[in-house]
């Protein structure tokens, strides 16, 4: 399967961060406005490292001819009472890629992930309308509801976000 589960950004960090700064630029809500710069992708995957290194935050990466064409994380909640969800983020699709099917399986590849770590129940948001809206609902996700002016955008214009769950089995074995 081309999908792997990376411990670690080493040897991977100029690939994902070219990857963030192509989905921004192809305007992919992944919380950052064009034009991003490579300093400012670099911090992030940084910090995507520390969460890695931590064991709170999963990556989950799609090569295609050991290129990264996709990638997503889980965030596993920490806390005593949320220890059976997680946050599905940044489902980012370089833009030579789209229209595959690879965000579909980084979806299905993660929720089958988070079953076999006891993750239940996956939570996520994006912008109102956006492309991976469509997708989340085509994949079973409920949509919760809107919050209007949740984030900007390159224009300064203000955009809702539009809340998701799936519940992936209804208590946990």
């Amino acid at each position: 399967m081309p999908i792997k589960l990376l411990s670690t950004i080493q040897h991977e960090e100029e690939p994902l961060e070219s990857l963030l700064i192509d989905c921004v630029k192809s305007g992919a809500s992944v919380g950052f406005i064009a034009p991003l710069q490579q300093y400012d992708a670099k911090q992030y995957w940084q910090q995507v490292e520390t969460d890695l290194l931590a064991g709170s935050r999963k990556l989950l990466v799609f090569y295609v001819e050991k290129q990264i064409a996709g990638a997503l994380q889980l965030s596993f909640c920490q806390k005593a009472n949320g220890l059976h969800r997680a946050d599905v983020e940044k489902l980012m699709v370089h833009s030579d890629f789209r229209q595959q099917g690879i965000g579909r399986q980084l979806l299905e590849f993660a929720e089958k992930f988070a079953l076999e770590n006891h993750r239940s129940l996956l939570v996520l948001d994006t912008r109102t309308n956006d492309v991976a809206s469509y997708l989340y609902c085509q994949q079973g996700y409920i949509e919760v509801g809107k919050i209007p002016k949740f984030v900007t955008n390159e224009k300064n214009e203000f955009e809702s976000t539009t809340i998701f769950y799936k519940l992936l089995c209804d208590q946990i074995e």
